[in-house]
């Protein structure tokens, strides 16, 4: 595959609470978020899976699952199966390649069996509703307010909230991932501005005053905040002024390059990084703790081999940057088809490669072996 054009910069009409988000450590990363073309780049399988897990709980909050605790149960399945489905076959093919089913994505049942739980959960306390929900379907419309969309007045912030509950006045956002043992499990500032965001857009609309906002997450825990409608107010005029400075930015001419803000800790786990020319020009060894080992260097050996019918490529390649603290690596063993997308040609020697997201093994005689990692691994070829 090779590296695909990074989306050009301009104005936005609006900024949504990601964008804003990722606007304070990134503007490349916002103008990704608002106007580039996902498809490009592979999804990681736990944002698919994250999608369906909101759908699940926004069929839930809207009271579609009807029946007995089972029955429930069985619903929500199958709307999970269904829309994981859907989401799977729009997916960039390097993730099928990887996946020959949605059900072999890691963690399939386990995100699953979350949802279920809790769309149950839910499901007991809500009356029953006539609304459908379908697959694919980015909102739910009529008279629900479980992801509908919220625009403030001017139209200049966007946002869709999870669930609003209308009788205690809070925004409740879900998260697919848990807290582990040893870590805070306190509402996290990113989590806190997105709920401000989504008060004051609920609120500016002039149906329901909301003052608190809630998260829920993975293994059930709920944890709330209070939003005076100061803090909601200030969190709408910081987004305000992000969107100004994005704009200003494009008006003046700078690329997504000029844009970008590569760090430890706002590259880690960015999908952008197979395109952003920024990251591989500031990236060092001392970042892959925090974001990952990714190489990019020139194509010094292939080799081919068969395995079982299976067929795999082995790829040295010479350093030249990135975050591997070595000369030069070989990257062994990964399966051909992921590297043959949409009738790619196998990289060559000498051409530059962006290994992204790869593992280390060993070192062997002054080279050091890296391994493939299945659900986030991608090899690309630099025009």
């Amino acid at each position: 595959m090779q590296v695909p054009q990074p989306p050009r910069t301009g104005s936005l009409t609006h900024i949504s609470p990601s964008a804003y988000e990722a606007s304070l450590n990134c503007l490349a990363k916002a103008v990704w978020y608002s106007t580039g073309e996902r498809r490009i780049l592979p999804d990681q399988p736990t944002a698919i899976l994250g999608t369906c897990f909101h759908t699940v709980l926004a069929a839930a909050n809207i009271g579609r699952f009807n029946g007995d605790l089972e029955r429930v149960r069985v619903s929500a399945r199958d709307l999970f199966d269904e829309q994981a489905k859907f989401l799977y076959e729009r997916a960039h093919p390097l993730l099928q390649a990887k996946f020959p089913s949605v059900e072999r994505m890691p963690y399939y049942n386990l995100h699953r069996e979350r949802a279920t739980l809790h769309a149950a959960s839910i499901s007991s306390t809500r009356p029953i509703s006539n609304i459908s929900v379908d697959a694919g379907n980015e909102a739910v419309r009529g008279q629900s307010r479980s992801e509908r969309q919220f625009a403030s007045r001017d139209g200049l912030i966007v946002g869709r909230p999870d669930y609003v509950d209308r009788t205690s006045g809070t925004v409740v956002d879900y998260k697919t991932g848990v807290i582990t043992d040893g870590q805070p499990s306190a509402v996290t500032e990113p989590e806190a501005r997105q709920l401000r965001l989504y008060a004051y857009l609920v609120s500016e609309g002039g149906e329901l005053v909301v003052s608190k906002g809630a998260i829920v997450r993975g293994d059930g825990r709920r944890i709330e905040i209070d939003i005076p409608k100061s803090a909601a107010d200030a969190e709408a005029s910081r987004a305000r002024a992000q969107l100004q400075a994005i704009n200003a930015a494009g008006d003046a001419g700078k690329s997504f390059e000029d844009l970008a803000s590569p760090s430890p800790t706002n590259c880690s786990m960015c999908s952008c990084i197979p395109l952003c020319d920024a990251f591989w020009r500031d990236s060092k060894p001392e970042w892959a703790e925090s974001c990952g080992v990714h190489v990019e260097g020139r194509v010094t050996e292939l080799n081919r081999t068969t395995i079982q019918d299976f067929r795999l490529v082995t790829l040295d390649v010479e350093v030249s940057r990135g975050t591997a603290d070595c000369a030069s690596v070989s990257l062994e063993q990964v399966p051909e088809s992921w590297l043959t997308i949409r009738g790619s040609a196998l990289p060559s020697v000498g051409d530059v490669v962006r290994l992204v997201h790869i593992r280390q093994s060993t070192s062997e005689a002054g080279v050091t072996i890296m391994r493939a990692d299945k659900a986030l691994t991608s090899v690309w070829v630099v025009p």
